[in-house]
């Protein structure tokens, strides 16, 4: 379990302006001081409301297809909400637009990839489940994965950066990075407290 400590705290990316709920440990330690870590300025209460992820989908540059094909599962996982259950084979799972996006996982590229839903079926389907609905099988039709480039605006990287390899590759180095902006503002808060 990660923790807070005088050295160390946890961050979530979507308070700091990144599209995507990603929480994060960071270490820092000064000889004379204690770091006074940044608190992001996005989400409830704060200067600025969280960033959508339907944002960062809109401005992603066009990219080749995920073709990992969307099953619904055979023993769906209900949640409270259908963004955090289990209706689709896979591990990956829809993506409320109007608000941060889930972690993007390392493991992404075929069924780990989350799911974009613009028509809202398989919101639909789960409230059809909680009341007491058939479970369905086959394809869903009318929603698809993330691509790459997606993922990787929703991470926060710039549109110009360019990841290298298979697109296998190219999803898990998306998914194994800090989002660039929450550490460009942990960078900054040390630069500030090392020299002002």
């Amino acid at each position: 379990m990660l923790r807070n400590t005088e050295v160390g705290r946890v961050l979530d990316a979507a308070h700091f302006g990144v599209p995507q709920h990603r929480r994060r440990l960071f270490i820092v330690g000064l000889r004379d001081n204690e770091f006074q870590f940044p608190t992001g300025d996005f989400g409830p209460g704060r200067v600025h409301p969280f960033v959508e992820a339907r944002v960062a989908i809109e401005n992603a540059d066009p990219d080749i297809p995920n073709r990992a094909k969307i099953t619904y599962a055979k023993k769906p996982i209900l949640r409270p909400q259908p963004y955090d259950g289990m209706l689709v084979n896979g591990g990956g799972r829809p993506i409320n637009l109007s608000e941060p996006c889930q972690t993007i996982p390392a493991s992404a590229g075929g069924n780990r990839t989350h799911i974009l839903d613009p028509k809202g079926i398989l919101v639909e389907y789960h409230l059809d489940l909680l009341h007491g609905g058939e479970v369905r099988s086959g394809i869903v039709d009318g929603v698809r994965r993330l691509t790459v480039s997606e993922s990787a605006s929703i991470q926060s990287f710039p549109s110009y950066f360019e990841f290298l390899g298979t697109q296998s590759s190219r999803y898990k180095q998306v998914g194994n990075a800090v989002p660039p902006r929450l550490a460009q503002m942990v960078g900054e808060a040390i630069r500030d407290q090392l020299f002002i």
